[in-house]
């Protein structure tokens, strides 16, 4: 599906099947997908090529963000908890895609700038790890965990996140 932005800003969710995003003459941000949630799709499509993401960026700005580590948790949690995947389909599919979810990403960018790993701020972790713990949708310990790969990219804070909810799932099972 393409998405074209002329002349302006737009923000929008990266879709999980192909598609293609046009920038001229503006700016685009573009929030990943929890990779629970690619997963689950992979998953349940079977053997599926590769999501394909294709940027044309002129005279403008694109920004591809990470979700937070609060937003990958609880997709991780409620994927879990539906059955449309299990922690062994996780490990194991994470080690077939690697950090990026299964996500292959080609960008075209003349005369602007194209960035496709850009992590949320310290402080919009924060607020939503605080505000997930505040509500109950993450326990505190699996706070503690998840508080420790802020600034973290790819692999390692996908592992922070499965580490997180393995302390869950123990907290649960005594």
């Amino acid at each position: 599906m393409p998405h074209l932005c002329l002349f302006g800003g737009t923000v929008s969710r990266l879709d999980t099947q192909s598609s293609t995003y046009f920038t001229v003459f503006g700016g685009t941000e573009v929030f990943r997908p929890p990779t629970a949630r690619l997963l689950a799709d992979k998953r349940k499509a079977g053997s599926a090529p590769r999501a394909r993401h294709l940027f044309i960026t002129f005279c403008g700005g694109t920004d591809l963000n990470w979700p937070t580590l609060a937003e990958e948790y609880i997709a991780l949690r409620d994927t879990l908890q539906s059955g449309a995947l299990t922690i062994h389909d996780w490990d194991r599919l994470i080690g077939e895609v690697g950090g990026d979810g299964g996500m292959q990403l080609s960008s075209l960018t003349l005369m602007g700038a194209f960035e496709s790993d850009t992590i949320p701020s310290e402080s919009a972790e924060l607020d939503a790890l605080s505000l997930q713990r505040h509500l109950g949708h993450i326990p505190d310990a699996a706070v503690d965990v998840l508080i420790l790969a802020i600034g973290s990219k790819g692999i390692q804070r996908l592992a922070a996140v499965r580490s997180a909810i393995g302390t869950t799932l123990s907290t649960v099972r005594r």
